[in-house]
C-alpha cells in the first residue's frame, strides 16, 4: 500500500510567507546563516530547516514539526535552535510567530550591557526588552524553557553577545517588531557615539503605542522590506 502523506495545518500562503520573511531578514542584514522563523497552527509549527540558505529559500526547504520538536511533513530537519520555539509557544499561547535572529547593533547592546531604550517611535512598541544572560546556543529544551521564562509576557527579548527573539500573534506584526528592534537599536548605538540619546518617556511611549500599534502599518513595514528584495 501506497504510504500517505501527512496532513498539514499550514497552506501554501502561509509558507511563502514564511519564506519571504526570511528572505527579507537576511537581506536586511538582521537574520544569518543559522537564523530561523516559525509560525504555529494547532500545536504544529512550520520553521525553515537548518542548512538551507536564506538568500535561495524556499517552500521546500520548510519543515513542519510539533511541539516536541519531532519533524512532521518536509525532507530537511528543524534548526538546532528549535527549541526557542517550542518553549515559547508552549508557555504563550497568544504567540502565532517567532523569529530568532542575530542583528548586529542590538546584539552590540548587549555585549556591553547597555540596556535597550527607545529612541525612535517605532521602537516604543516593544518596550522594556528582558536580557537573557546566557550567551550560548538555546539548543537543549532546559535552555529553552529558560529564555521562555525570562521573557515572559514580552514582545521581545535580548540573548547576551547572542542575537534576539520576537514573538507575535502573527507573522507580519512578529517581523515589522523585530525591524523595529533593530532600528532602534542602530540609532542607539550611533547617538551613543556622539553624545547622550534622547529616550521617549512614559508617556510617549504610551502615545507611541496607541497611535502606531496597528495592522495598518505593519504591514506597511511589511511591504517596505518585501519590495526591497525586488
Amino acid at each position: 500500500m501506497d504510504e500517505q502523506p501527512a496532513t498539514t495545518e499550514f497552506d501554501d500562503v502561509d509558507r511563502q510567507a514564511l519564506v519571504d520573511a526570511l528572505r527579507m531578514l537576511e537581506h536586511a542584514e538582521m537574520i544569518d546563516h543559522s537564523g530561523h522563523a516559525s509560525v504555529r497552527r494547532k500545536g504544529r509549527i512550520l520553521i525553515n530547516d537548518a542548512v538551507a540558505p536564506k538568500r535561495r529559500l524556499t517552500m521546500a526547504n520548510l519543515v513542519e514539526m510539533d511541539l516536541e520538536g519531532q519533524p512532521i511533513a518536509g525532507a530537511g530537519r528543524p534548526p538546532l535552535e528549535f527549541h526557542i520555539h517550542t518553549e515559547i509557544y508552549r508557555r504563550r499561547p497568544d504567540v502565532g510567530a517567532v523569529i530568532h535572529l542575530h542583528p548586529r547593533w542590538s546584539t552590540l547592546l548587549t555585549s556591553v550591557g547597555v540596556p535597550y531604550r527607545p529612541v525612535f517611535a517605532q521602537g516604543a512598541l516593544l518596550g522594556d526588552i528582558p536580557v537573557y544572560d546566557d550567551p550560548m546556543s538555546i539548543n537543549t529544551q532546559e535552555a529553552g524553557s529558560a529564555l521562555a521564562l525570562t521573557l515572559g509576557n514580552a514582545p521581545a527579548i535580548l540573548l547576551k553577545a547572542h542575537g534576539a527573539t520576537v514573538v507575535a500573534e502573527d507573522l507580519v506584526t512578529c517581523f515589522a517588531l523585530a525591524a523595529y528592534l533593530e532600528e532602534n537599536a542602530s540609532r542607539q548605538v550611533g547617538a551613543m557615539a556622539i553624545g547622550t540619546p534622547f529616550v521617549f518617556d512614559d508617556s510617549q511611549q504610551a502615545r507611541v503605542r496607541e497611535r502606531l500599534s496597528s495592522m495598518s502599518l505593519f504591514r506597511k513595514t511589511w511591504d517596505h522590506y518585501f519590495a526591497r528584495l525586488t
